[in-house]
């Protein structure tokens, strides 16, 4: 990824922590994870629900991840360390995750990966 590129992913983190910082409530529930979707939206992030299907590593050491979004199809890619650890926590423990990106959730779009407990 280019400097443009990491500097976009940055300020997109940025707005997106800035606007869930403020928030009273939170849950993982429907309407709980519908306001935290708007955030997204509001920051011009995408979201997404689903499950991780698989988590490894390369013998180059990259990690692999393909993360299907409920309802329709999945995403596989190379995923940056602190979220693949999520991802191989999720498949462990057969956890949703939640994916805030930039465009689709391959991993050089990713801003945010939440464990959610339902």
């Amino acid at each position: 990824m280019d400097q443009v590129g990491n500097n976009e992913l940055a300020e997109m983190t940025e707005a997106l922590e800035n606007a869930s910082a403020n928030l009273s409530s939170t849950s993982v529930t429907e309407p709980g994870l519908m306001q935290l979707s708007e955030l997204a939206d509001q920051v011009g992030a995408s979201s997404f629900i689903g499950r991780i299907a698989l988590a490894g590593q390369t013998s180059s050491g990259s990690f692999w991840v393909q993360f299907n979004v409920d309802g329709n199809g999945g995403f596989a890619s190379s995923w940056p360390g602190w979220a693949f650890e999520l991802a191989k926590s999720a498949l462990l423990s057969n956890k949703r995750v939640w994916v805030i990106s930039n465009g689709d959730p391959f991993g050089s779009n990713l801003l945010q990966v939440l464990l959610l407990a339902t």
